[in-house]
């Protein structure tokens, strides 16, 4: 069969620029897709098309199955309109990733659906379209459980990206060189926050990949694709100290740059953050979500009895907490980024500026605000459901720069999504341009995207305020209608 995974863009509904709030981090490849396309028998013909580095889809090419993710919520509804474009040429199509997992209900009206973990399914879904009887649905649990961490075939990969035919300018060509190459030491979670999708999908299983196929994958990526860096992209890094060190092992072995998630209760205990710069990590990206326990607690069920030692944090003094996580990295001399959540039902606007006032203090090559995400499907979206808290139920919106939820205390989403952008703002000023500059920051991976934010962010305010005024678009760099 000839077969077509695509990654689909998202229909631009943002009120600020992708690249402006950090669009840059997104991966080389999905994932997702790129795990199906890795157990993906050879005798089949696969291209994979990603729209969103700016590949088209030709929906005259004809196809025996087109597989599209929806790991994001944001890109569900352009992937119901691709779904759309190839039913009218008669091409079947299935849907899986997180949102149509969790809104099969909704996703089915467009395609056929794969629900869950997909290894296991997948060579049933491939025998059903060679037969061309594609169920309505696949549900993970009818399928034997997955009891092992796939890897990436990434010889497999390239030859998909590379067999493609779809129409991709310059530009956008060049961009896909400079985002994160993806790659697995472990998937799923053994914890249960209300905010993630991840516990309704792998439903608390944790997999660890054998460091010796990671060194395989090293080297295989090395030899075809020669990244600048790497993205570790576990859900739940460091679950296992021993194992996580072997890995590591097998990345300063290899003389590689990467990034990596991590939690700041990883950081305090042990000595990850040395590890972490010994092995050639060039940059840590730490969740810290909130400055106030009680957050932590009720947003993201940090507090119930299934989260396993180790992961609470000193409620006395978060604060304090996440110092000494910071501290870790910087007695290792491990640059480190900064992530928030902002939930407008709880923070107030002070809230931000005191968590901008954290940020500007922490030495961070980066920060970033970020809107709590109500996700279809986790306690959380049926917790603001409930209350009725949530502003809009258009999916378009569902990324962590729109504001959806209703701010407490009076303020009128408008004006609390002004602070966010102001906050923002302040997070980057024209004037630490020098300082980073004049660092021993790396200049790929922390300096650029400190300007590229910087001066980019101010250039959507400024496109913003002209649109107000005349009635038409301004065609900056950067920034996509």
């Amino acid at each position: 069969m000839r077969i077509l995974f695509v990654n689909p863009n998202e229909i631009k509904h943002i009120e600020y620029s992708d690249y402006a709030m950090g669009g840059y981090i997104r991966p080389y490849f999905s994932p997702a897709l790129g795990m199906l396309i890795s157990i993906t028998p050879e005798h089949h013909n696969v291209e994979y098309i990603d729209e969103i580095i700016g590949e088209q889809i030709d929906f005259n090419r004809r196809y025996d199955l087109v597989a599209i993710t929806t790991t994001w919520t944001i890109q569900a509804q352009r992937a119901y309109q691709i779904a759309d474009g190839f039913a009218k040429h008669g091409v079947p199509c299935i849907i899986g990733g997180n949102h149509a997992s969790l809104c099969v209900e909704e996703a089915s009206r467009y395609a056929s659906v794969a629900s869950g973990m997909a290894e296991n399914m997948w060579e049933q879904i491939l025998a059903d379209s060679e037969r061309r009887s594609l169920r309505p649905v696949y549900f993970a649990e009818e399928f034997p459980d997955v009891t092992r961490c796939a890897w990436f075939d990434y010889r497999k990969i390239k030859k998909a990206i590379d067999d493609t035919h779809a129409h991709i300018d310059m530009v956008n060509g060049l961009s896909r060189n400079m985002r994160p190459f993806p790659i697995l030491t472990s998937r799923g979670c053994p914890h249960t926050c209300k905010m993630c999708v991840t516990p309704e999908i792998y439903h608390k299983k944790y997999f660890a990949v054998d460091p010796v196929h990671l060194e395989e994958q090293l080297t295989t990526a090395e030899k075809l694709f020669k990244p600048f860096m790497y993205m570790f992209i576990d859900e739940y890094f460091g679950h296992d100290p021993e194992h996580t060190s072997a890995c590591l092992q097998k990345f300063k072995n290899a003389g590689v740059k990467y990034g990596v998630q991590v939690t700041p209760n990883l950081l305090c205990e042990g000595n990850l953050a040395r590890e972490l710069a010994d092995t050639g990590c060039v940059v840590a990206s730490i969740g810290l979500e909130s400055l106030n326990s009680e957050v932590l607690d009720d947003d993201f069920g940090k507090a119930e009895p299934s989260i396993q030692p180790g992961m609470e944090l000193n409620d006395q003094n978060i604060e304090a907490s996440y110092t000494a996580a910071i501290r870790k990295c910087q007695e290792a001399k491990l640059p480190f980024m900064l992530f928030w959540l902002i939930n407008p039902v709880r923070n107030s606007i002070e809230d931000m500026e005191k968590i901008v006032e954290f940020s500007k203090r922490s030495g961070a090559v980066l920060s970033s605000l970020n809107f709590a995400v109500p996700l279809p499907g986790t306690k959380f979206f049926q917790e603001q459901k409930r209350k009725n808290n949530i502003l809009s139920y258009d999916w378009s919106r569902y990324n962590t720069f729109n504001i959806l939820l209703k701010p407490a205390n009076g303020i009128s989403a408008e004006e609390f999504q002004k602070a966010m952008h102001d906050n923002f703002i302040k997070l980057y000023p024209i004037s630490g341009i020098p300082a980073h500059l004049m660092g021993d920051a790396s200049f790929s991976i922390e300096v650029m995207p400190y300007i590229v934010t910087s001066v980019a962010v101010r250039l959507e305010y400024l496109k913003k305020m002209v649109e107000k005024t005349f009635p038409f678009s301004l065609p900056f760099p950067f920034m996509p209608k």
